[in-house]
Formats: structure tokens, C-alpha cells, sequence
């Protein structure tokens, strides 16, 4: 069929349907791609938060703060200590994701997959001047935190964000008495962030497949 016999709204649709198949990513399967996903994500949720919050509440005197170095170290820990503690949370999301395609008696293996994969993630990364004892005690909360949710139902993103939460607002490069009526604002969009990261890897993960290819 010529593009001239076909109606307008048939134009449409075709074209739609080409382009929704060009934005449709491909399904996670394998561990070195769930990695990657899973800090790529952790990264953009400490940074987007933390930069829009500090520009939203800073206005126009942002592009000045964003130039002066004291800032810039103080933003530096907001980020890094964001990220870690965003990475663990979404790792326990995803437990409670996998752990349905697992047998219980196969469930250690997967906790010890996730355990190990975390800490290749940190280890990736030479830890900031501001952890100068390295990622030694992330890596042991995180074992210590997974071992308790991997007993419990599965966890789901509201039910892991506050502590990203927390872990940002304690750490923002404003001072508190500037931020302090900011709380829920602060704890809000990072609740929206890792609900949407959540529904995300719902969607693109492969669980069954990446549960077997974790557990070996």
C-alpha cells in the first residue's frame, strides 16, 4: 500500500508503533547487566535529587553556590552517602523481587549473589576522600540488612526509601535551619524516584532468568 492511500490516522499509528519499538529497552537477563543497572539507577536518584532540591531551594544564587569549592565537597557527601545508601534499598527491592523465582532452599545462594554483587559494585569505584576506611562498613550494613529482609516479606520501594531519605536530607550542602521545613518535601521525591526505579525493574528485569544465573 502506497503512503498516499492510507489514512492520516493509520500514518499515525504505524509511526507510533515503529517508535515505541525503538524505545523499548531490552529485558535484563544477565548479572553484568543488572549491575549496571542497579548503581546507574542508585546514581541518578542521589544525583537528581540532591541537585534539584539544592538549586529549587537556592533559586538564582545556585549557579554562584555551584562554583564555590566548600559547596562543591559538602554536595560531594551528599552524593556519595546518597548513592550508598540508595544502592543497598534498591538491592533489597530487588530481593524480594527475585526471591519468588527461587526455591527456599536456594534463597542463601541468591542473598549471597546479591551480598556479593553489591560489594563488586563499591569496589568498582575508589571510595571518596571522605571514606577514608573504604566501603568496609557499607558492604557489612548491607549483608547484615539483607539477612533481616530476606526473612521478612519481600520489601517494596516505600517500605526501603525513608532510609535513602534520610540519608540525603541529613547530608544536604543547606543548612538545617534553611531545610528543615523541608522534610517530606526531601523524603517525597525520593520516594517518587525509587518507586519509579521499582516499577522500572518490574518491567525490564528477567527475573526468573537473572534468579537462576545469580544462584549459579
Amino acid at each position: 500500500m502506497r503512503i498516499h492511500d492510507r489514512s492520516g490516522q493509520e500514518i499515525i499509528t504505524a509511526l507510533w508503533a515503529r517508535l515505541k519499538d525503538r524505545l523499548r529497552r531490552a529485558p535484563i537477563a544477565s548479572a553484568e547487566g543488572f549491575a549496571a543497572f542497579i548503581e546507574q539507577r542508585a546514581a541518578l536518584i542521589a544525583q537528581k535529587c540532591a541537585t534539584d532540591y539544592c538549586r529549587g531551594k537556592t533559586g538564582l544564587a545556585s549557579y554562584a553556590l555551584f562554583s564555590e569549592r566548600t559547596f562543591l565537597d559538602a554536595f560531594d557527601i551528599c552524593r556519595w552517602e546518597t548513592f550508598v545508601a540508595t544502592l543497598a534499598d534498591l538491592l533489597i527491592v530487588a530481593e524480594g523481587q527475585l526471591r519468588a523465582h527461587v526455591s527456599e532452599a536456594e534463597q542463601p545462594r541468591l542473598r549471597q549473589a546479591l551480598i556479593d554483587l553489591h560489594a563488586a559494585i563499591l569496589h568498582r569505584m575508589p571510595p571518596p576522600a571522605l571514606r577514608a576506611q573504604g566501603w568496609d562498613d557499607a558492604i557489612a550494613s548491607f549483608e547484615a540488612r539483607l539477612g533481616a529482609a530476606s526473612r521478612d516479606r519481600p520489601q517494596q520501594a516505600l517500605d526501603v526509601a525513608d532510609r535513602s531519605a534520610k540519608r540525603l536530607f541529613d547530608t544536604l550542602p543547606i543548612h538545617i535551619s534553611y531545610r528543615e521545613l523541608d522534610e517530606e518535601v526531601v523524603y517525597g521525591a525520593v520516594r517518587f524516584r525509587m518507586i519509579a526505579v521499582s516499577q522500572e525493574m518490574q518491567r525490564r528485569v528477567a527475573a526468573a532468568e537473572l534468579a537462576r544465573q545469580l544462584i549459579g
